[in-house]
């Protein structure tokens, strides 16, 4: 080796890692083809590796697609270097590329490392990857690991490669469109698309449009201020006119001029003003007060405020949120096997905790919100989850839901109690009711929250999910398509919590100091399992049969030898178990009555265990 040029000359300096071989400009111009080592040298190369002991080099193309490096005899390559007819030129990364990986996004964060995982094997020992002879199948062992496809693992190869060997770059473009360059932006004058059949409408909007636009805005704003509609029309009699002449006898003050507007394709449509305008707003257009109240009055009694709901919640069970709303999937009825019986939109009610975000219970039902289904949803929180996961058809270990408590506080809307109860003790549990203010979502922002992720599981996969276009809405697309039956949709909300309780991560929870110095992950059950061990004392527990018994309806009856009687609606009642005991027997005067208290049987079959067999006073 006493001839290495890497070693007399200054070659060494020039011929380093990340380094570009490129032909020479005479080469390029002659246009001829060249080879070094065997390989024909038609474009830039990366050099990826430096074998000294092997005597060899190897470098990636950087022009076209990615392919295998090639491998060079590393004297041949500095002797064609040291004549000149290669150049050795420095790569000029993109700023980007050379960010450390702490500081990328957490989306780029993650693509770099799923893809870095992948080849790992492959770079660990690089020289051995490289030098891999076809029968060793070093790729095709990766592939079968990893489970990716075979493209996928050479484009994160040759991507970690042409990106200098660095990690972060594997968050960027790889495969064949690593080199590509994007069009440059062409001005465009008309308004592109196929032109509407019966008659052109709109134009790209340029400045002029733009201001208008924001003519029509702070129009639009103003208190007690024209429709959309209203403010685009006068937008187009004042900026958009061929021509205009005074109207002599002018009948209201918008017409005191005739108007002639210029031709569809030179002015702006509706559709344009309106979609800017929400834009502008953020996807969100005021709703204008019409009340006109007093601007104080507005301000001291009505205007919005932020809500206080994770005010003082340091444990599981100290307040669950509860509330309901009218599901968008149509159900049929589960008695048809046809399936062409519709029954309508379900009601349907989630209990969550507000410390840990578990969801404690669900109920869904055909009935219309009411004091009565509350109850129902209560009952299915604080039940035995073992026999409830039973009845929807699951075998009892087949997810994890194991807490069964009544709350020390109950967060409630005003519809369904405020016409039953004030806030207060509810029922014969020790449970207190809380109401929200009237139209404030953010009081029970938890369980609000929860009925919008749950949609998402059924908007475009669903056909019998309700949209909220009109057409749809109009032609009962939903209705027709409609195929779920109750039990279904219990099923599918049973799979929904139990990922949400065991699997989902929380990124808004109270971050308490304790829960940091345990290291709790933010995962409903285990924030709720941790609150159990070391802050109890906020929730109660209730046998099924006594929790089905504290949230019946009661009232108070008297036993005369005649028979019962209800004083409320003023009916007599017999009952087999008094006649038995012989309460109407031991009535011996007959203004001397035993009263007592009834229960109504008022929860529905599907909440009330089978075991359970009460008499219920009918």
């Amino acid at each position: 080796m006493s001839d290495f040029p890497s070693k007399k000359h200054s070659v060494i300096e020039k011929l380093q890692l990340n380094k570009v071989l490129s032909l020479s400009l005479e080469l390029q111009e002659a246009q001829e083809p060249y080879f070094l080592g065997g390989h024909a040298f038609n474009e830039d190369y990366l050099v990826v590796l430096i074998d000294d002991e092997s005597n060899f080099l190897y470098a990636i193309n950087t022009e076209s697609t990615p392919r295998f490096p090639i491998r060079i005899d590393y004297t041949l390559a500095c002797v064609a270097i040291e004549s000149g007819e290669i150049e050795v030129i420095k790569m000029d990364w993109p700023p980007e590329i050379l960010l450390p990986f702490d500081e990328l996004t957490t989306e780029q964060q993650k693509k770099a490392q799923e893809r870095f995982d992948v080849i790992q094997p492959l770079i660990k020992d690089l020289e051995a990857t490289l030098r891999n002879s076809y029968g060793e199948n070093v790729f095709q062992k990766v592939i079968q690991q990893s489970g990716k496809s075979k493209q996928y693992v050479y484009d994160s190869f040759y991507g970690y490669l042409v990106y200098g060997r660095r990690k972060a770059g594997l968050a960027f473009t790889i495969g064949k469109n690593l080199f590509h360059e994007s069009k440059e932006h062409r001005e465009v004058h008309v308004k592109l698309g196929r032109p509407n059949e019966n008659k052109a409408k709109g134009k790209v909007l340029d400045d002029y449009d733009l201001k208008v636009f924001q003519l029509g805005k702070r129009l639009y704003q103003k208190r007690n201020g024209p429709s959309i509609k209203a403010t685009f029309e006068l937008l187009l009699s004042k900026h958009y006119y061929e021509s205009r002449t005074l109207n002599k006898l002018p009948q209201r003050k918008d017409e005191k001029y005739k108007v002639t507007l210029k031709s569809p394709t030179e002015r702006p449509t509706i559709n344009q003003f309106y979609f800017w305008l929400m834009k502008e707003c953020g996807g969100n257009i005021r709703v204008r007060d019409k009340s006109r109240r007093n601007p104080i009055e507005q301000k001291k009694d009505y205007a919005g405020r932020t809500g206080n709901a994770f005010a003082d919640v340091i444990a599981f069970g100290q307040c669950f949120e509860l509330d309901e709303t009218p599901f968008e999937e149509e159900l049929v009825s589960i008695f048809d096997l046809s399936r062409s019986t519709k029954i309508g939109k379900a009601t349907l009610y989630f209990i969550i905790d507000r410390l840990s975000k578990y969801i404690t219970g669900f109920f869904i039902t055909t009935e219309k919100p009411s004091y009565k289904t509350v109850r129902q949803a209560l009952f299915n929180a604080g039940r035995d989850k073992r026999k409830f996961l039973e009845e929807l058809g699951f075998s009892p270990d087949e997810f994890a839901w194991d807490f069964n408590y009544i709350p020390l506080t109950l967060f409630v809307d005003n519809a369904e109690f405020k016409n039953k109860i004030s806030e207060g003790a509810v029922f014969d549990l020790q449970t207190q009711i809380k109401l929200a203010r009237k139209g404030k979502g953010d009081d029970k922002p938890n369980v609000e929250q929860m009925f919008d992720v749950f949609r998402k599981f059924f908007e475009g996969i669903s056909k019998g999910f309700q949209s909220k276009s009109l057409t749809d809405i109009y032609n009962q697309l939903a209705r027709k398509h409609a195929s779920l039956t109750v039990a279904e949709l219990n099923i599918i909300t049973m799979v929904y919590v139990n990922y949400h309780n065991n699997y989902r991560f929380i990124k808004e929870f109270n971050f308490d100091r304790s829960l940091l110095q345990d290291e709790v992950p933010p995962i409903p059950a285990k924030l709720a399992e941790w609150s159990l061990r070391y802050r109890p004392g906020y929730t109660f527990h209730y046998p099924d049969e006594e929790l089905y018994m504290k949230l019946l309806s009661k009232g108070e009856v008297s036993v005369h030898q005649k028979g019962i009687y209800f004083k409320k609606i003023g009916l007599w009642y017999n009952c087999e178990w008094i006649l038995k005991e012989g309460y109407q027997e031991k009535g011996v005067n007959r203004n001397r009555v035993v009263p007592m208290i009834c229960c109504s049987g008022q929860l529905q079959p599907d909440t009330f265990p089978k075991e359970f067999s009460y008499s219920t006073g009918d």
